[in-house]
């Protein structure tokens, strides 16, 4: 394999050793396939049999199609065309909610955010007290510093760095913040695209002005407890109606977590389902790995399981991998490279099917399969562009928001955005600035135990 991909590279006997490359992948990605779907069918129907049943109850228009497919699969005759047409519809169908189940999550963080910050609103003052005076400030500036400089991965220091910006209490003026945004889309000028949307999406998912319509309205009660949240005077909060509003959040977000879990585990079936449906008709005798695979597919789609059924393909899946990973990056180059040479040999189908495959068995479940991304190249009048759509619809956004939870946003956009610091020096003025010099107190003793238990959970982690 290692000769047949550096003769591939180099160019020689291209024509053969690209069919000799299209007959290892097919086995190897079918392999993987086979092992990869068994395991994940298996494990979902675990989970709504045993775990979530109530819920599959309620999803049954989702689960049906899938076990009727995994059935089809099985066949010898199956019509593979008919399942990929299936498996790529109903893939769109779970996507969609899963963008609706986002666009709640989002605004859930946001209101946790809030709802943190007055956990200590209503502890005596003398408790209050007592928690701030374990602090020594510049001893705890001192921990924070080494715990950002102690990993030598770059990118592991701005990730930390994000984590407390996005937790100290903000002190931002409106044209600051938006002065910050506008740098931080520049910095994809030139790029590809689809990155640059990639990122301005993610800003608006933190600010809560991604709202999808698809299927809006199928989760009545999660809906009317983020409408409950929205409407929540923050600032005037009792007591008692905090004790309330932190219940209806814990209620709606693991509604959300549930649904969430389910589709996701849901979509890993789906996509490799789909990958199987475009991979068979490329297989010309079935190994004893795939006559295994169609028996438990058999009894999966009648919601039979049982543990004994996963013995023969334990530890499998391991030897496929790492032929996986050594023949995946081969087909980026092959389909870039030898376009004329693919079209020669009638493989230009196989190669935008395989593509397909590759996406479908990445952990990106709900990536986009028909999305060509870095073809187009986001020049400044692009730029320009997004960041006056997006500090528009923000703007409109940050009007309509009550003081803490405008906090809550911004502080979502901070920690989503490139290091707003040059030095060292500029981030412990900040942390003086904004979090020593917090005037709520209650907030200040929140932001320390959250930013002391990030540190430790970190430590634990690393």
């Amino acid at each position: 394999m290692k000769k047949l991909i550096h003769e591939i590279h180099k160019g020689k006997n291209i024509k053969k050793n690209l069919l000799l490359y299209r007959d290892r992948v097919v086995q190897t990605y079918c392999e993987y396939g086979v092992l990869d779907l068994t395991f994940g069918a298996y494990t979902f129907m675990e989970q709504i049999v045993e775990e979530q049943a109530e819920r599959a109850q309620k999803e049954e228009n989702v689960i049906a199609p899938v076990l009727l497919a995994l059935g089809e699969l099985a066949k010898e005759d199956c019509v593979y065309g008919q399942v990929a047409g299936a498996m790529k519809k109903l893939r769109q169908e779970i996507t969609d909610k899963m963008n609706l189940l986002t666009s709640y999550a989002d605004s859930l963080i946001c209101y946790e955010y809030v709802l943190n910050r007055m956990e200590l609103k209503f502890l005596p003052e003398e408790k209050l007290t007592d928690i701030l005076y374990g602090f020594e400030e510049e001893q705890f500036l001192l921990q924070v510093k080494e715990f950002l400089t102690e990993s030598k991965d770059q990118s592991v220091m701005q990730d930390r760095v994000r984590r407390l910006i996005g937790q100290i209490p903000v002190h931002m003026t409106k044209h600051k913040l938006f002065e910050k945004i506008g740098e931080a889309l520049t910095l994809y000028q030139d790029s590809d695209c689809a990155s640059l949307d990639e990122f301005v999406y993610m800003l608006r998912t933190s600010a809560m002005l991604y709202k999808p319509e698809k299927y809006a309205g199928e989760y009545a009660a999660v809906e009317a407890d983020i409408k409950r949240l929205q409407e929540a005077d923050y600032a005037g909060l009792t007591e008692e109606e905090y004790k309330e509003i932190v219940e209806v959040l814990e209620r709606a977000a693991e509604a959300v977590y549930g649904l969430t879990d389910f589709y996701y585990s849901l979509q890993k079936v789906v996509n490799g389902i789909y990958a199987m449906s475009l991979l068979f008709p490329y297989v010309e005798t079935d190994s004893e790995l795939v006559r295994e695979g169609r028996s438990i597919w058999k009894c999966l789609a009648m919601r039979e399981y049982r543990p004994e059924m996963l013995i023969p393909l334990e530890g499998r899946i391991e030897k496929c991998v790492g032929t996986f990973d050594y023949l995946e990056p081969a087909l980026y180059e092959i389909r870039d490279c030898y376009k004329e040479e693919l079209g020669e040999l009638s493989l230009t189908r196989f190669m935008d099917d395989i593509m397909k495959v590759v996406n479908l068995f990445s952990d990106s479940l709900f990536i986009d399969l028909e999305h060509v991304a870095g073809k187009e190249t986001a020049d400044s009048d692009y730029v320009r562009q997004c960041t006056e759509r997006l500090l528009q619809e923000l703007s409109l956004q940050l009007s309509q928001l009550s003081r803490p939870v405008k906090r809550a946003v911004v502080g979502q956009l901070l920690e989503k955005m490139p290091i707003i610091f040059s030095n060292m020096q500029e981030l412990e003025e900040y942390i003086r600035v904004n979090l020593f010099g917090c005037q709520d107190r209650a907030e200040k003793a929140v932001v320390m135990l959250l930013l002391q238990e990030l540190m430790q959970e970190e430590k634990e982690w690393s």
